[in-house]
């Protein structure tokens, strides 16, 4: 039993090799089944549909093995299994015909073995950009086929004005949403929390101010509001937060059929960290070791101020700016996307308004360092959730309404798309330039 075809039979049964993708897997790094690969990318390029009857039509011989390990998991073994088999070969290829006239340029011709393999899989970062960019040039036409084929980069928020602006939750980024006690901020997070986990991630969501309890009913509210979870149980409404909350009003056996199914059929998870104590208060720490532990694909930390700093300090500010370095840290270590709330000023919100990038409590070290800041408002009168983005390094700033009810876990967005980031693409003009191309070099 190979990884390969570990990941290939898990692959087809999600239908999309989008996550082989955005882990910087390609068709190259299979060598046991490298026309298997080749047919679900293909099919994924067109946009055709990957079944397991499909599969099986194309390749009767293959074998969908069964496994309960998570794609991207497989995807990092996978890795490691072609880094290996890399440096082995070439260790062996080497020391074959190895004298004392050719060391030098078998010392160089393993050098270059070595320096891909560290590029490919080392954390740390060590590229000349102009000399290596093929493995740029790759890069990109992975990221160009998700496109293509419709699908957001990063991990799905729930929401399309945050997939389109953030282009998803991408690894490395620091997200944080700021808003007032009872604006709807955590019901926020936990919309993206399920968003993530209904795609098949791995979420840490570390909560110190609500309990276990609280938490399971408002994302079970969340799943059973999903139009995919319901049209697979015949669930004509979802299940009420303030029924499961008080134990009333709905069908316990239904709720246990929801419970067995979110068990087997969906494929994500949320690991949920909450505080026991409050004199005991969770660290950044803490975080970064169940990151490692449990390989998190997605870290939630709500608040920030909740968190226990590394040294007691004098003013409040400096110990929310160490805070703060050290879950940016969590985010670029490990290359995973962190979203963490933080208070908003009442003094720094306009009557009426929608938090911004100016209004953080505290300390302005959380909005400095994140990349994304956006702010929620919750107007329970109108039945609507306003967001609003006012920082973005890779975009422009934007503001939208949802359509929201907390009790029943519904949200609708009611503004239009606006902004445009890509480029015009015209496949004539794209001949006629590569041809140019082809003329000046000769």
């Amino acid at each position: 039993m190979s990884v390969e075809s570990l990941v290939i039979s898990e692959l087809v049964r999600q239908g999309s090799p989008r996550k082989m993708l955005q882990a910087g897997v390609g068709i190259s790094d299979f060598e046991m089944y490298d026309e298997e690969i080749e047919w679900i990318c293909e099919q994924y390029e067109r946009r055709r549909p990957i079944t397991v009857r499909r599969f099986k039509l194309r390749f009767p011989e293959f074998e969908i093995l069964p496994t309960k390990e998570r794609v991207q998991d497989l995807l990092e073994e996978l890795k490691q299994e072609r880094a290996f088999v890399s440096i082995s070969s070439a260790l062996d290829t080497i020391g074959a015909d190895l004298d004392v006239e050719n060391a030098i340029e078998k010392a160089l011709e393993l050098r270059e073995i070595l320096q891909e393999t560290i590029r490919t899989h080392s954390p740390v970062s060590d590229v000349l950009l102009k000399k290596e960019w093929r493995g740029h040039y790759d890069d990109m036409k992975r990221l160009q086929a998700i496109r293509e084929a419709g699908e957001s980069i990063g991990i799905p928020t729930g929401f399309k004005h945050l997939d389109h602006h953030w282009g998803g939750l991408q690894g490395g980024n620091l997200h944080v949403p700021l808003g007032r006690p009872g604006d709807g901020k955590s019901y926020f997070l936990a919309k993206i929390a399920v968003s993530a986990m209904l795609d098949g991630r791995r979420v840490g969501f570390f909560s110190p101010e609500m309990n276990e309890f609280q938490h399971r009913c408002r994302i079970s509210t969340l799943l059973s509001a999903d139009k995919r979870v319901q049209e697979s149980l015949g669930l004509v409404r979802s299940f009420r937060n303030r029924a499961l909350m008080d134990g009333r009003g709905y069908n316990i056996k239904a709720y246990k059929r929801f419970l067995e199914f979110v068990e087997e059929e969906v494929k994500g998870e949320i690991c949920l960290f909450t505080q026991k104590w409050r004199r005991s208060r969770m660290s950044a720490a803490y975080i970064e070791a169940r990151v490692e532990e449990l390989g998190l694909d997605l870290v939630i930390v709500d608040p920030i101020y909740k968190l226990r700093p590394p040294a007691k300090r004098q003013l409040r500010h400096e110990e929310l700016g160490e805070i703060t370095d050290q879950i940016q840290a969590i985010a670029e270590g490990f290359n995973i996307p962190v979203v963490m709330t933080n208070q908003a000023g009442r003094s720094l919100v306009s009557k009426g308004g929608v938090p911004d990038k100016d209004a953080s409590h505290g300390s302005d070290a959380p909005i400095q360092e994140a990349d994304f800041v956006v702010g929620v408002r919750y107007y329970e009168d109108m039945g609507l959730l306003t967001v609003k983005g006012s920082k973005s390094r890779f975009g422009k700033v934007f503001k939208f309404d949802v359509q929201f009810n907390p009790n029943t876990g519904y949200m609708n967005e009611l503004t239009d798309l606006e902004g445009e980031y890509y480029n015009r693409y015209d496949d004539e003009k794209a001949e006629q330039l590569l041809r140019q191309m082809e003329r000046e070099d000769g």
